[in-house]
C-alpha cells in the first residue's frame, strides 16, 4: 500500500471498523521505542508526533495538530540517519492524506468514526 513499509515483510488488513488515526498512533508507538535515540529528529521528533495522536484519540486533539503532524513528519524524514527515522512518519503522513476526514471528526467533533477510540465513544453511540 502506498506509504507503508514491509521491512518484516508482515501485512496488516483493515477495514471500515478500523480506526485510522489510532492505526498511526500504533505504529508510531512502536517505531518511537524502537529507536535507537542517536539522532535528534527521530528521538524528539517520533516523540512529540506520538504525544500529538496520542491526544487526537483522546478527544484532546487541536485544529493545528494536523499541520503540525505533517510538518513534524517531513522534519523526522529529512533530519533522520536511518531508514527507520526516515520511514517511522509514513503512516502518520500516508493516513492524513487518505483519510484526513477521520483526523478532522477526531479533532472538530471529538468523535471516532470507526468507534474505537474510547475517549470518543459516548453512549449516544451504541
Amino acid at each position: 500500500a502506498a506509504g507503508s513499509m514491509m521491512g518484516s515483510g508482515g501485512m496488516v488488513v483493515m477495514d471500515e471498523d478500523t480506526c485510522m488515526v489510532d492505526v498511526a498512533r500504533y505504529f508510531l508507538d512502536f517505531t518511537r521505542r524502537e529507536a535507537c535515540g542517536q539522532c535528534i529528529p527521530c528521538r524528539l521528533g517520533t516523540e512529540q508526533m506520538f504525544e500529538i495522536l496520542d491526544d487526537i484519540t483522546k478527544g484532546q486533539g487541536r485544529p493545528e495538530d494536523i499541520d503540525l503532524l505533517l510538518e513534524l513528519g517531513e522534519a523526522v524524514k529529512s533530519g533522520s540517519l536511518c531508514a527507520l527515522g526516515q520511514t517511522a512518519p509514513n503512516p502518520v503522513l500516508t493516513t492524513i492524506k487518505y483519510f484526513r476526514k477521520e483526523y478532522e471528526a477526531h479533532i472538530y467533533e471529538k468523535r471516532c468514526p470507526a468507534g474505537v477510540c474510547q475517549a470518543l465513544i459516548t453512549k449516544l453511540d451504541y
